[in-house]
C-alpha cells in the first residue's frame, strides 16, 4: 500500500469516527464487529438490557434477577432514580415469600396432627427445665384446625411480619457503620440493599421449601417416630433462619462492591474493614431475628 493510499485510508477513518462522535443523544450506532453499541457518549454492551424506568422491572422479572443475574442487580441498586420503585418491589417479593412459607408449614403440622405451642419467656427464664417450643394436638383435630382456630393466620402473621420488622429494626445500625467505613451511601441505597438481602433470602426460602414439605409428609405418611416428627417440624420452623445465610451473603456482596467509592489511598484497608462491619451486622440481625419473630407470635398467640 503506497503513501496515498494510506492517506485516503486514514481519512475515511476520521470522517467515519466524525460521524460517530455527532451522534445525538438517542441514538444507537451499533459495532458489528465487537458486538458493542453506542448511545451518545457511553458503550453498552450488545446483549446488556439498558433499564431507564424500574416500571419495566416487574416482580418475576426482579426474582429472575436474584437467580440468574445479581452482578446486573447490584448495578441496578447503584442508580439513586431506581431505587425508590425497586424497594417495594423487594418488599413484595418478601412478604409473598415470607407468607406462602407460612401456608405451606401450616399444611404440614396440620397433616402431622401437632402445632406448636411457645412457652412464655419469662417462664422460661424462671425454670430452664421447660422447653421454648413443643408440639401438641390442636382442638379441634383435622385438616385445617389450625386455620379454624386462626392459629395459622397467626403464624403467618409472626414470621411475615416479625421477619421485615426484624430488618426495619436493624437498618439504622448498617446505614452507622456504612457511613463508619468510608462508604458513600444514602439511607435509602441501605434501605434498598437490605431489603434485596430479605428477597434474596424469601426466594431462597421458597426454593426450599417443595423439599422439606416432601420430607415431612413423607414421615407422616410412612408414621415415623413421633420423636422423629417432632423435630422434623422444629426443622421447619428454622427454614426461614438457614435460608437468611444466603440473603447475608447477598448484602454482603452488594455492600462489597461498593468498595469502589471509597478513596483510592484508603481502599484496600477500608474495604477490609467494611466487610467486617457487614458481617458483624449480620450477627447481630441473626439474633435480633428470631426474638423478634417469637415475641410477635407470642404476642398473638398460638
Amino acid at each position: 500500500m503506497g503513501p496515498k493510499d494510506t492517506r485516503s485510508l486514514v481519512q475515511s477513518i476520521c470522517e467515519h469516527s466524525d460521524s460517530c462522535g455527532s451522534a445525538s443523544p438517542g441514538t444507537v450506532v451499533h459495532n458489528h464487529h465487537s458486538g458493542d453499541r453506542q448511545t451518545g457518549d457511553e458503550f453498552e454492551l450488545a446483549d446488556e438490557v439498558v433499564v431507564t424506568a424500574a416500571d419495566s422491572l416487574g416482580l418475576l422479572e426482579l426474582v429472575e434477577l436474584i437467580l440468574k443475574d445479581r452482578p446486573r442487580l447490584h448495578r441496578l441498586l447503584r442508580d439513586p432514580s431506581l431505587q425508590s420503585d425497586l424497594i417495594p418491589r423487594f418488599l413484595a417479593i418478601s412478604l409473598a415469600g415470607f407468607i406462602l412459607f407460612g401456608i405451606a408449614i401450616s399444611f404440614v403440622f396440620n397433616a402431622a396432627s401437632l402445632w406448636p405451642k411457645l412457652t412464655a419467656v419469662e417462664l422460661y427464664l424462671g425454670d430452664r427445665s421447660q422447653d421454648l417450643i413443643t408440639f401438641a394436638a390442636p382442638k379441634p383435630a383435622g385438616v385445617f384446625a389450625s386455620w379454624v382456630n386462626e392459629s395459622a393466620f397467626k403464624l403467618i402473621a409472626a414470621y411475615a411480619l416479625g421477619l421485615v420488622a426484624a430488618t426495619g429494626v436493624c437498618l439504622p445500625s448498617l446505614y452507622f457503620y456504612a457511613l463508619l467505613s468510608g462508604v458513600r451511601m444514602t439511607m435509602l441505597d441501605v434501605t434498598a440493599h437490605a431489603l434485596k438481602a430479605k428477597a434474596t433470602s424469601a426466594v431462597a426460602l421458597v426454593g426450599i421449601l417443595p423439599i422439606y414439605a416432601a420430607v415431612g409428609m413423607g414421615m407422616v405418611v410412612f408414621h415415623a417416630p413421633s420423636i422423629v416428627v417432632q423435630q422434623s417440624l422444629m426443622l421447619g420452623l428454622l427454614l426461614p433462619f438457614i435460608a437468611g445465610v444466603w440473603g447475608t451473603y447477598s448484602l454482603y456482596v452488594g455492600f462489597a462492591g461498593l468498595c469502589d467509592t471509597l478513596p483510592a489511598q484508603r481502599r484496600e484497608r477500608r474495604a477490609c474493614f467494611l466487610r467486617r462491619l457487614v458481617w458483624s451486622w449480620a450477627a447481630c440481625y441473626s439474633a435480633i431475628m428470631p426474638v423478634m419473630v417469637y415475641t410477635l407470635w407470642e404476642a398473638l398467640g398460638t
